[in-house]
């Protein structure tokens, strides 16, 4: 991408000391090259997009060894910038998370409510104006897990009023290491051992 970049920079700057050679300095000014040199960089894009991340949350780390191990507490974070002119509003942010990974969620910033149907977790009645940034984030546990290495993942999708998507995230995941059967809390090995039986 850099490359491409650097090669239409070259490339607009030829054609313009061509344009200013062969036509008067009133014609084409050196105000118009660097106007057409910014575009070419900054662009006049509207568009919607979604930026989506996972992390450890502040003291997540709860057995502080600098990993995240199923028991640990991470944060989720979705950033949208709307560039466009249109204002969303009523609309919904389906987060695509896996509900059954998850326990605990709190420490919700950036919306009145999220919705959890047990299955996956989304965000309604979401208002973006034009031109606006807004971030959502929210903690929660990773459920303790026996037999394997649980990996958690968010594929956003920003779904407008009338029931259509207005943009998409790229998938986000990370993979938690399992805690040994016998390092999970009595009462939660309980019942993962009851969940196993059923």
């Amino acid at each position: 991408m850099i490359k491409k970049k650097i090669t239409l920079f070259v490339i607009v700057v030829l054609i313009s000391f061509f344009f200013i050679s062969s036509t008067s300095v009133s014609a084409f000014s050196l105000d118009d090259i660097v106007k057409g040199v910014k575009n070419l960089f900054d662009g006049d894009k509207k568009e919607f997009t979604i930026e989506p991340s996972i992390t450890l949350a502040p003291d997540g780390d709860i057995d502080k060894n600098g990993e995240i191990d199923a028991g640990d507490i991470v944060r989720f974070s979705y950033q949208l910038t709307n560039t466009t002119d249109k204002e969303y509003s009523f609309a919904t942010l389906k987060t695509n998370i896996d509900r059954q990974r998850l326990n605990f969620i709190h420490n919700i910033i950036g919306t009145a409510s999220l919705e959890d149907n047990g299955k996956t977790i989304t965000i309604p009645n979401f208002r973006i104006g034009a031109n606006q940034i807004a971030t959502v984030t929210f903690d929660a546990k990773i459920n303790y897990y026996s037999s394997e290495d649980p990996t958690i993942t968010t594929e956003a999708d920003f779904i407008d009023n009338n029931n259509q998507s207005a943009a998409k995230s790229l998938k986000k995941e990370i993979k938690a290491k399992r805690i040994n059967e016998d390092k999970i809390p009595g009462m939660i090995k309980q019942q993962i051992n009851k969940g196993d039986n059923q």
